[in-house]
């Protein structure tokens, strides 16, 4: 996971982890905008973590973040 959120901050990009709901939920920040959340379910919190991270990081380089 760690290089995962080095590649984000590499990027200028903040990332928090908060529950909501009873939900973890991962949000990307550039500046003070959110450009990506989402919300985790149950299961296995490291495995879902850097699945969910991965796939937004993805998901902000194919928008050209």
């Amino acid at each position: 996971m760690r290089d995962l959120l080095e590649k984000a901050l590499n990027k200028g990009l903040g990332v928090s982890f908060t529950v909501e709901g009873g939900f973890a939920v991962i949000r990307i920040t550039k500046g003070n905008d959110v450009v990506a959340s989402c919300s985790l379910g149950s299961g296995d919190f490291r495995t879902s973590v850097e699945d969910s991270l991965q796939s937004l990081l993805l998901d902000l380089d194919r928008k050209g973040l």
